[in-house]
């Protein structure tokens, strides 16, 4: 059973980051219901595969997020469904979290100065 959940969220994580476009809509008190029915039937309809971001919770309030490629597509979903527009997750950087091409910069700077001090004036 574990093993699912995780291969949900991996999946949704995924979704995020490979359709940046989110719509996040709040769970009603008694769930979805109809609504649901007819979020994936629109997605039939417009032959756009339904893909799920990760829930989110603020507070007591739960909301689902569904990912689209393109923003018109996300606007409207958003239109005919509610919902609101929100930043997908920020792009991932390189795996120490600095650019390497700034790092590359700074340890030239740094070398450079290094050698200029070192350099006997004349």
């Amino acid at each position: 059973m574990g093993s699912l959940s995780r291969k949900r969220n991996i999946t949704a994580y995924a979704n995020e980051r490979n359709f940046p476009f989110v719509v996040q809509i709040a769970v009603p008190d008694g769930g979805f219901g109809s609504k649901l029915e007819a979020i994936n039937a629109w997605h039939r309809y417009s032959k756009n595969k339904q893909r799920r971001g990760r829930p989110q919770s603020l507070g007591e309030k739960k909301f689902w997020r569904w990912c689209f490629k393109s923003s018109e597509t996300a606007e409207q979903f958003s239109r005919r469904f509610g919902g609101e527009l929100v930043p997908a997750m920020a792009p991932r950087r390189s795996q120490q979290g600095l650019d390497p091409i700034a790092v590359t910069d700074k340890t030239l700077s740094d070398t450079n100065e290094r050698e200029a001090e070192a350099t006997p004036c004349g």
